[in-house]
């Protein structure tokens, strides 16, 4: 039986109308592979850190924020969070700890620019150039904004006072600040203008390198003309507000002396605080047993004795701070001018119980 041979297939021909052209298709072009995305590295202050021996296990957002003066744990965390922490050359997330040695590389993001809102309100201004603005605080005046009010603060003054200029590494609410006073005490505050002097008056007031003296009008005469008051701090257990001397408390010392007296009624008493705890000059007075005339939260100024005594607040006032400028490197001293309202109790404790000064008079 013959096999089949299927027929070749011949070339079909193709017919052109007349007129027409025959088009060859183009060779196609090569898709072109996508550029690799440059991730460009996150602005904001590049540190290399390392773990001490202490910090053996703590989590790496508490190492870091305790590393890096000035600097809060929740900004490391947003770090953390950006991907831009790592130990050990890896990347961590927030649960991650560390062990002695260990090599900490972060990049803190730019701070977010203030929230408080500018306010005009004149308040006496010491010194200022581009990086630091140093003023005298009026009695009455917060430091900072609080949670819940709208209360203006010191921020909301000097946001005015220099057009916004605070160092954002201080944070949204709270630009700029290195240190505070209480709200009744007078006097120098230095604040930060630029991130660097932030950074630079954190680690001094870190590393306990200003000086700062305080004068305080005082309840009776202590014993002696001078001392130095170490004792611990911490807050009270039962009224939180308020803080105590505790041996579970933060080392605090505060060297004091007496340049005056009123009689047995009151003293005029120079404070230096070597470290600085919240309310320390004020607790430890009082631990002494002589607080600060118009001090209701540490003694006892309600008693029928006081009545006509003309003690408008606490009478605290921050008259010399001396440090080195963050940025130039000089050494530099401020002071506020003593107030009317300390000047006036001090004058009319003299008229009433008599004076003796130990120290000359200062301005």
């Amino acid at each position: 039986m013959a096999k089949f041979k299927p027929k070749a297939k011949t070339p079909r021909k193709i017919k052109f109308s007349p007129g027409s052209k025959a088009t060859i298709p183009a060779k196609a072009k090569p898709v072109a592979k996508p550029k690799p995305v440059v991730v460009k590295a996150a602005k904001g202050e590049v540190h290399t850190l390392r773990a001490t021996n202490e910090q053996a296990r703590d989590r790496v957002d508490k190492v870091a924020a305790a590393l890096i003066p000035g600097v809060s744990r929740s900004r490391v965390q947003k770090a953390i969070d950006l991907g831009q922490v790592k130990v050990n050359g890896k990347v961590v997330d927030r649960r991650a700890t560390v062990e002695a040695g260990d090599s900490i590389n972060l990049v803190l993001p730019v701070p977010d620019k203030p929230t408080v809102s500018a306010r005009k309100m004149g308040i006496p201004v010491l010194f200022e150039d581009k990086y630091i603005i140093v003023i005298n605080k009026p009695a009455g005046l917060i430091t900072h904004p609080v949670t819940g009010s709208d209360e203006t603060s010191v921020v909301h003054a000097l946001l005015h006072q220099t057009k916004g200029k605070l160092a954002p590494a201080g944070g949204t609410i709270r630009p700029g600040i290195v240190h505070r006073l209480d709200r009744e005490t007078s006097g120098v505050m230095i604040v930060a203008k630029s991130d660097a002097a932030f950074h630079g008056l954190i680690e001094q007031f870190s590393g306990r390198e200003p000086d700062k003296e305080y004068i305080a009008l005082v309840d009776k005469v202590p014993r002696l003309l001078s001392g130095t008051m170490s004792a611990s701090i911490d807050r009270h257990r039962m009224v939180r507000v308020r803080m105590a001397v505790s041996d579970d408390g933060k080392e605090a010392v505060t060297d004091w002396q007496v340049e005056a007296r009123f009689g047995a009624q009151a003293s005029l008493i120079r404070a230096r605080p070597r470290t600085g705890r919240t309310h320390q000059i004020r607790v430890h007075l009082a631990h002494l047993g002589h607080a600060i005339l118009g001090d209701r939260t540490y003694g006892k100024f309600d008693n029928a004795i006081f009545a006509n005594w003309p003690m408008p607040r606490v009478m605290l006032h921050a008259h010399r701070l001396h440090l080195v400028h963050p940025v130039t490197g000089k050494a530099m001293v401020f002071t506020a001018p003593i107030p009317k309202d300390f000047i006036a109790l001090e004058k009319w404790l003299a008229k009433t119980y008599g004076e003796r000064r130990f120290v000359e008079e200062t301005e």
